[in-house]
């Protein structure tokens, strides 16, 4: 497991992230686990500078071309931290980053699954209608 130093040093201005296609067609599954690994912590240090209840709202995704890629949940919190662009980038120079720009898409959270509802025992009717209905269709 990388150190926070280790991972520091990812970030320097001449290092660029490979995009994930490259990694995934190379079979560099190591290469990818440490990837998303430096873009987690990334994530985290770059939400340390915004307000609680907005970096509750969306999270970091990806560095790409000096580009910095947040996902938001909604269009409302997207315009939010489109607000804090300044303070963002500046932190993300302070990490060593070269990143000149923020992207936010909005990409909201998935649905909660509902729970099943447990399955109800057929009827005996219902029961001989399929068991004759199989029979009928051998």
């Amino acid at each position: 497991m990388a150190t926070n130093s280790s991972l520091m040093s990812q970030h320097t201005p001449h290092h660029t992230f490979k995009p994930v296609a490259d990694i995934v067609l190379s079979n560099d599954i190591a290469g990818l686990a440490a990837r998303a690994g430096a873009l987690a912590d990334l994530g985290a240090r770059l939400s340390r500078v915004l307000p609680s209840a907005l970096s509750a709202q969306v999270r970091f995704a990806d560095l790409r071309e000096g580009r910095l890629v947040f996902l938001a949940s909604s269009a409302a919190w997207a315009t939010r931290l489109r607000y804090t662009q300044a303070l963002v980038l500046e932190a993300a120079r302070q990490l060593g980053l070269g990143a000149s720009e923020l992207v936010v898409k909005v990409a909201p959270p998935a649905p909660a699954s509902q729970p099943l509802a447990p399955a109800r025992p057929l009827s005996e009717s219902a029961a001989r209608h399929l068991d004759l209905a199989a029979k009928l269709l051998r």
